[in-house]
């Protein structure tokens, strides 16, 4: 049986925080909690959240920047029954995705326009009116958390986990890459996103430590002062480390980064390879609680340009026409759409957008996504392909590619580019050339800057094809 799981496949999370006691479980940057401050700092938050009204099957959020008061307030979601759901702080707080309405919000900003009440930072840390009384068992099929996908394909989706499921996907983490008490995590993604969020779980179930970070904009500070063993990164946050001969260092003392959120570029992993750096592409989804292919801990150096192998807890498979499907306990519930749930499961399994295929060891490599898919004068296109050409021409450090309309063709490849120098389309395109068919050849190459189209940890495509398109007419 899974540690701290009784007969009744519960968690007993009490008793998995006493076993770890005073070792330290978060560090931000003003305070140290042990596994002792963090239970009794829950049982005050699960004391205020029910004096304040809050009950099982209502809906809490916050809007604010990464802080403990996210992981303190999920935690409290597991034992209580309530939903919990992380707002992006970037965006306005006048609306939640999914259609869903709160019934109590947590921001340090302005009042939300909702019918909901408004909880203060100050009223969920207020000294608890009663003892505190012990942490319940928590049933692992209770829906805990709404995390909203990122919506670069259209309108965000509520993602409804459960508890079972961040505790698979994180137990399933540990054991993949060994981790222990020796171990400090640094947040380094929004806990807004469920790889966020997932970071303290798995340090929490391995008696590690997570080093929590309010800005994952700018990591380097971070990784310098504190200097994590481990650390999850997307491509963009990799680059800007690479740049920095002194954070390079720091990286090459880390037992992994893991890499992914985004396709990885090959030149940026050979970079980051050639540096000494233990980078390790990884492949995963909202829905299925993050990762669920990673590469594994001293694997060959042919194996990084690979998804890696299927994490334990998940399952995948491939469909008739290459689509990736996705299983096992770590797959989400149900989706929230304009407020109300949609069930998409089929025999326990979701089927992705995404296109892969296995290598013959055994390692998954994703090829593009269906959804994505265009036509160009009959042929047609997929964007995952050019872009993976882009990369390996050596010129290119990201590229996403868009289609514009065309008088001649219908749609066009038009492509975003991000080089370590200026961008030199015509040397991009002879390079590509000698790869590609003439009507896979981006017809315009535009520069992408850092935060360009940027949602969140992925680059929106939508907002990219928009910018194409203006600039198409214009010219």
């Amino acid at each position: 049986m899974p540690p701290f799981i009784d007969h009744n496949n519960r968690l007993d999370l009490e008793a998995l925080l006493d076993a770890y006691g005073g070792a330290p479980a978060l560090i931000s940057k003003s305070q140290t909690l042990s596994f002792n401050v963090v239970k009794s700092g829950l049982q005050g938050v699960v004391s205020n959240l029910r004096t304040l009204g809050v009950r099982p099957g209502q809906l809490l959020c916050i809007h604010a920047p990464n802080s403990l008061d996210h992981i303190f307030l999920f935690l409290a979601s597991w034992v209580m029954g309530f939903t919990y759901a992380a707002l992006d702080p970037k965006a306005p707080a006048g609306k939640v995705p999914a259609g869903l309405q709160p019934d109590f919000l947590i921001t340090p900003g302005d009042p939300a326009p909702w019918p909901c009440r408004m909880i203060s930072p100050h009223d969920l840390h207020a000294p608890a009116p009663a003892a505190s009384t012990p942490l319940s068992a928590i049933p692992l099929d209770r829906e805990c958390s709404v995390i909203f996908t990122s919506g670069s394909t259209g309108a965000p989706k509520g993602v409804v986990h459960t508890v079972g499921n961040f505790y698979y996907s994180a137990l399933g983490s540990v054991e993949f890459f060994g981790l222990d008490q020796n171990d400090s995590w640094l947040v380094s993604l929004p806990l807004f996103h469920v790889g966020g969020m997932l970071i303290f779980i798995r340090t929490m179930l391995c008696g590690g430590t997570s080093l929590v970070h309010d800005n994952p904009g700018d990591l380097a500070p971070a990784v310098l002062q504190r200097r994590p063993t481990i650390l999850s990164v997307v491509p963009a946050q990799l680059q800007r480390l690479l740049d920095d001969p002194k954070t390079r260092d720091a990286l090459a003392a880390c037992k992994a980064i893991l890499l992914g959120g985004a396709p990885c570029p090959a030149p940026l992993v050979e970079k980051t390879l050639d540096a000494g750096i233990p980078v390790l592409p990884t492949y995963g989804s909202t829905e299925a609680c993050a990762m669920v292919t990673a590469v594994r801990p001293g694997a060959q150096r042919q194996e990084h340009f690979t998804a890696g192998k299927v994490l334990p807890y998940r399952a995948v498979s491939l469909a008739h026409d290459g689509t990736v499907t996705i299983g096992g306990e770590t797959l989400f519930k149900h989706y929230i759409v304009d407020g109300k749930p949609e069930h998409v499961l089929v025999d326990g399994k979701f089927r992705t957008a995404d296109l892969g295929e296995w290598d013959g060891d055994g390692n998954l490599k994703i090829t593009g996504r269906r959804d994505l898919v265009f036509i160009s004068g009959g042929e047609n296109i997929n964007p995952a392909e050019i872009e993976k050409a882009m990369s390996e021409t050596g010129l290119v450090l990201e590229a996403v590619v868009v289609p514009v309309e065309d008088d001649v063709f219908g749609q066009v490849p038009w492509a975003f580019a991000l080089a370590d120098k200026e961008l030199d389309q015509d040397q991009i395109k002879k390079a590509l050339k000698k790869i590609l068919p003439s009507y896979k050849i981006p017809k315009k190459i535009l520069p992408l800057t850092p935060g360009m189209g940027q949602k969140g940890v992925k680059r929106d495509r939508k907002a990219l094809q928009k910018i194409a398109a203006d600039t198409a007419k214009k010219a």
